[in-house]
């Protein structure tokens, strides 16, 4: 291993111990796996064997291992090997040393009775359930995640993005040359993540971008999914957050679209617009910009035409011949999202 690539792995080991595992299961906090020395005696035992007069519950020791073993494949998604090496008695508390695979090495403190975790605030046992529940949540995405898209005659297509996040921006040029390649082959609809209700809305960017979401659904709703993406690509390239109260409608004459009519239609209707916007990302759980989702599942991998067309593509029942087109595999950025 590269020196380089070893200072990462340890920094990527020592911060998974300080994060939190989910809502509701607890963590291993930094000052738990650093906590101060209590009192000044100490009494040190090896795993050939131990001396003095505290003996830890080795099946106790071995749980707790494994513990750690699992917060580290939760955090990672990849199993490492945990090892206990030692303990060390201070006053009223037990640390337990363990390493990751072979390195980083990491002390846990616990009561002498190893039953509860300095600073975790559950007992080990429940933290040990919790852990597992959270396994098998993320071993079913997992799985889900590796099943085959579901198939269908004509695709749904469901691109969940905000006007001006950058990520959601290089996505929607990236979807130009899918959505004008595969036109009325697939159902094809943006869908812009809003949270709110009751007339009070919120996008992730402020006001404009709020205001600029509504306008372009409007937009995709008067004209289609090619128009609607000519004149996203227009405004992803040649207006701001700061500007767009002006800027969107230079672009829209550039395409043809009517401003009167966008201009009414969000005086009307800015409510429903809005509130189907919140239903739906809800409905999906939808929470970054971009997501894409196909047939009820998402997607995930590179952002380029050809990766987007590639997906799409394996979502029909019987592919027509212009999934045989090659696109672009170009990307503007692989990872990253709003959200």
């Amino acid at each position: 291993m590269n020196k380089e690539l070893e200072i990462s792995n340890q920094t990527l080991i020592a911060a998974v111990l300080m994060l939190v595992i989910g809502a509701g299961i607890g963590y291993f906090s930094y000052a738990a796996l650093n906590a101060p020395i209590v009192g000044n005696s100490t009494t040190m035992c090896s795993v050939a064997g131990a001396t003095g007069p505290f003996t830890p519950d080795m099946k106790k020791v071995n749980d707790i291992g494994s513990l750690l073993q699992d917060v580290v494949y939760l955090q990672t998604g990849e199993n490492h090997t945990v090892q206990y090496v030692k303990y060390t008695l201070q006053d009223e508390l037990v640390v337990l040393d363990y390493t990751i695979d072979g390195a980083y090495p990491q002390e846990i403190y616990t009561t002498k009775d190893l039953k509860y975790i300095v600073q975790q605030p559950t007992a080990v046992d429940t933290f040990r359930a919790q852990i597992d529940s959270a396994k098998a949540q993320m071993e079913a995405q997992l799985k889900k995640a590796s099943e085959p898209a579901p198939k269908s005659d004509k695709p749904e297509v469901l691109l969940f993005v905000m006007s001006f996040c950058p990520y959601g921006n290089l996505a929607e040029n990236s979807m130009v040359d899918v959505v004008s390649l595969l036109g009325d082959s697939i159902s094809f609809e943006p869908v812009y993540i809003l949270s709110g209700g009751n007339g009070k809305y919120q996008s992730l960017h402020g006001t404009n971008e709020l205001n600029q979401d509504v306008r372009e659904k409007i937009i995709f709703k008067k004209y289609g999914a090619k128009k609607w993406m000519e004149y996203v690509y227009d405004v992803n390239n040649n207006c701001t957050v700061d500007n767009v109260e002006t800027c969107w409608k230079d672009a829209a004459q550039r395409h043809d679209i009517n401003v009167s009519y966008v201009e009414e239609e969000y005086a009307k209707n800015f409510n429903a617009i809005a509130d189907a916007e919140v239903a739906k990302t809800n409905q999906y759980g939808v929470q970054g910009s971009p997501t894409l989702i196909m047939n009820g599942k998402e997607y995930s991998g590179a952002r380029s035409s050809e990766a987007f067309k590639a997906f799409i593509c394996s979502g029909f029942s019987v592919q027509p011949e212009k999934c045989n087109t090659t696109l672009s595999t170009q990307e503007g950025v692989s990872t990253g999202s709003c959200g």
